[in-house]
């Protein structure tokens, strides 16, 4: 279990509850996590956490100005990095008004697909995403760009599959993280939008106006 919950942590994956449950477990154990963190501080990393009691994930042991620089890359780069998960993340809280963005809250395909097909304005906010969501083309039924849009999430992981033959879904607590990113950027702007065009600023607050609405 020490050897497998190392691998996690340097494949960079953020291990909670529901995505990596025994390695969770195990780094729970204060005694455990110390053996980790003195492992890692060989590499000058850290076991570090997201909020107290949220998922367990790898950082620098002390912040270098290439680290720095690699954080401020990310930032101006907001669009591209955190854009689409946003908007994906924002068109299942217009399916589903109880998913509040927390780990452990769990979405079903078919019961998403039939909140967006009574709604004329929820299916184009859905096909709207068409090229965000991985390897997507406009003849796709809702069905199957809903399904896209979860695996694509699944894929990056904010969500797991916990039921294949209901398609019943689960997130993660990765998307804590995602959302203190998003939280952290829309209340410092001047980061997120630095030197770009002012289309680009737009674009960028339109971004930041979804953030608040997932908040």
């Amino acid at each position: 279990m020490r050897s497998q919950t190392l691998r996690s942590l340097l494949d960079g994956q953020y291990i909670c509850e529901f995505a990596f449950p025994v390695e969770f477990a195990y780094l729970t154990d204060d005694d455990h996590a110390a053996w980790v963190n003195e492992w890692l501080s060989a590499l000058d990393m850290r076991l570090a956490r997201v909020c107290d009691d949220g998922a367990f994930f790898m950082a620098p042991m002390e912040m270098q100005p290439s680290d720095t620089a690699k954080i401020r890359d990310e930032f101006l780069r907001f669009r591209d990095n955190y854009g689409p998960f946003v908007r994906m993340l924002q068109m299942i809280r217009s399916a589903k008004d109880d998913f509040t963005l927390q780990p452990g809250e769990y979405l079903q395909h078919a019961e998403l697909v039939q909140s967006i097909n009574e709604s004329a304005s929820l299916s184009d906010q859905l096909r709207a995403l068409i090229g965000t969501i991985r390897d997507t083309e406009a003849r796709y039924t809702n069905a199957e760009l809903v399904k896209r849009l979860l695996e694509h999430l699944r894929k990056d992981g904010y969500l797991v599959l916990v039921n294949e033959a209901t398609e019943m879904y689960r997130s993660t607590g990765k998307i804590t993280q995602l959302t203190q990113v998003l939280t952290f950027l829309a209340e410092n702007t001047e980061i997120g939008t630095g030197e770009t065009s002012e289309t680009e600023v737009a674009e960028t607050d339109d971004l930041f106006d979804q953030v608040s609405s997932l908040g």
